[in-house]
């Protein structure tokens, strides 16, 4: 079998009917949110929460990238909160990681993820361990490390020129995170839709042994998608830790379940093979405009989380629905 009988399959995968539908789908249902939102608060306009939004939501979108790779060739990355955790306090804890060398700290902290990263893939692909049991063990290990590194205590600040990048607004409306934000996700779209790896990476998920006989070689694109999975896990504790302008050991806990919320909201299959990035996406948004809504409400915290888990079950049945399925 030729790598040309793949192309085929791999070009319905990015541009069928079903990818614009799961688009319309997960951002009609963002349109839906930011609109009946001043209805449940006064304080929520829709200037306000879009603002909210994008400055809240790039974290999980981020991340999100990472879990997407994994899940499309059939696997599943448990070790992004620790990552996520070690990127932000080795950025903090060095203070040679600042006058004019943010950018040495920026790709030393992105390296390590995707060292982790290649570890995880290692050991699923020649150790044989399930994906799920390698990256769980993976994130107990670098959380433990977290833990003696910082002694139970992180210090520091972020460095300057990372705290610029992901703090305050331009012209008082667009926040300033918003720029790397679209950089990322217009990077990540054109690798998606135009590249040789994409289509590897969508045939393996589709079929691992029709793409191993094509001549793709599925261990190493195994071990490269998981190695992405960490730095981009990593490059989100360093735009999280920016944002804040600390680090903290919790700080990449909530994106673990944020980051496979938001690829199963953007209609990505979890066997699998198919799934559009954007829509995953648009899926980080829904997740973030469902949160500020709850945080906006007087509602009990205990209330808000049963209501917060309704309704993003509702905004995945609706999103489903509007694919037809």
């Amino acid at each position: 079998m030729s790598k040309a009988s793949i192309a085929v399959p791999w070009r319905r995968k990015l541009f069928s009917s079903d990818a614009s539908r799961s688009l319309a789908g997960v951002f009609g249902v963002l349109v839906l949110l930011i609109a009946v939102a001043p209805l449940i608060s006064s304080a929520l306009t829709p200037g306000l929460l879009t603002q909210s939004v994008v400055s809240l939501g790039v974290f999980t979108a981020v991340v999100a990238f990472g879990q997407f790779l994994v899940i499309l060739v059939g696997g599943l990355d448990l070790s992004i909160p620790s990552v996520m955790t070690l990127a932000g306090v080795v950025l903090t804890s060095q203070t040679i990681f600042s006058g004019g060398l943010e950018m040495v700290g920026v790709l030393l902290v992105l390296a390590m993820g995707a060292a982790i990263g290649v570890v995880n893939g290692a050991g699923i692909v020649y150790l044989r361990v399930n994906p799920i049991v390698m990256t769980l063990a993976t994130n107990v290990v670098v959380g433990g490390a977290v833990l003696v590194y910082t002694n139970g205590t992180p210090r520091g600040t972020a460095p300057e020129g990372v705290m610029n990048a992901t703090q305050g607004n331009l012209w008082g409306v667009i926040p300033v995170i918003a720029i790397p934000f679209a950089i990322f996700v217009s990077i990540a779209v054109v690798v998606m839709r135009t590249t040789g790896f994409s289509r590897r990476v969508y045939a393996m998920g589709s079929n691992r042994l029709v793409a191993y006989l094509s001549g793709i070689a599925v261990n190493r694109l195994t071990i490269t998608v998981y190695a992405i999975s960490g730095c981009v896990a990593a490059l989100g504790g360093i735009l999280l830790t920016g944002s804040s302008g600390m680090s903290y050991l919790t700080l990449g806990d909530p994106y673990l379940l944020l980051s496979l919320a938001a690829v199963i909201l953007g209609g990505v299959s979890i066997s699998g093979g198919k799934g559009s990035y954007l829509a995953v996406v648009g899926g980080a948004l829904v997740l973030m405009t469902i949160s500020i809504i709850m945080s906006a409400t007087s509602w009990p915290q205990s209330t808000r989380q049963i209501v917060y888990a309704i309704v993003i079950i509702a905004a995945v049945i609706a999103s489903r629905r509007s694919r037809g399925k």
